[in-house]
């Protein structure tokens, strides 16, 4: 905020905005509802918020976890199945979620995602995920995957 152009009650605003979207808030949705006149600010004030909410001191995740892959972004023209993962457009993403299993009020067991760690990868074969994994989960945590 120090040394920006944007007024402060409108940081603030945004920093609410940010913090209490369930399904979050893109940059476009917040130029909007800031009523800022350009996209590149409301993207600049996003992107500053999003990185000042990471935690660098966060603890691994732990217990139950599961772990997959994904390709995130948009059609690959002339692609199907994983060779659109070889388009320039789409992004490959492992991500990890810690796993809370409780009893509900009428008495039967769920589950529910408590904390997620993501990460851009090149591949997604054994060595990386395992990597990634030790990075993300604390050591004899229960990692539930498809393979």
């Amino acid at each position: 905020m120090h040394g920006s152009h944007v007024q402060i009650q409108e940081w603030f605003w945004a920093a609410y905005l940010v913090a209490t979207l369930t399904p979050g808030i893109s940059a476009t949705q917040l130029q909007r509802q800031i009523g800022i006149g350009s996209y590149r600010t409301a993207w600049f004030m996003l992107s500053r918020l999003r990185k000042a909410m990471v935690n660098d001191s966060r603890t691994q995740l732990s217990g139950l976890i599961e772990a997959d892959e994904t390709l995130v972004g948009g059609p690959a023209e002339g692609r199907k199945g994983r060779g659109v993962a070889k388009s320039s457009n789409v992004s490959l993403v492992v991500g990890a979620v810690e796993v809370l299993t409780y009893t509900s009020k009428n008495g039967t067991s769920r589950e529910k995602a408590v904390r997620l760690r993501l990460e851009h990868v090149q591949s997604a074969d054994e060595k990386t995920i395992e990597t990634f994994l030790g990075k993300n989960a604390e050591k004899g945590s229960k990692i539930r995957t498809d393979g």
